[in-house]
């Protein structure tokens, strides 16, 4: 961590929880954390258990699905990761499971 005044990196932390440099004095608040990222997982999480068991075979129909509440990037990735799990789930013949790769594969696409 270093000061955004004048670059040194002899700071301390205050108890009015900011930082503050001790080379020139100053002070600026800690950055706030950004959790909205577990608020995504966890709708990932519930998705994927929602789809994983659904007559739901083509990627597109997964996807258009999967777009009505995550973004065009993980609804893709959350996709193809549904079709790969019912791929390793199944008993499938060889074929099958060449099938389902290759539906998966269009995810990315």
């Amino acid at each position: 961590m270093s000061c955004p005044k004048c670059g040194s990196g002899d700071v301390m932390l205050l108890p009015s929880n900011e930082f503050a440099c001790k080379h020139c004095g100053h002070k600026w608040p800690i950055p706030q954390v950004d959790y909205s990222w577990v608020e995504v997982e966890v709708k990932k999480a519930r998705l994927f258990e929602r789809y994983i068991d659904a007559p739901i075979e083509t990627c597109e129909r997964l996807l258009a699905e999967l777009a009505k509440e995550l973004n065009e990037r993980d609804a893709r990735i959350l996709a193809a990761k549904i079709l790969l799990m019912r791929a390793y789930r199944r008993r499938l013949s060889q074929s099958e499971l060449q099938r389902l790769h290759a539906e998966a594969d269009k995810c990315f696409q």
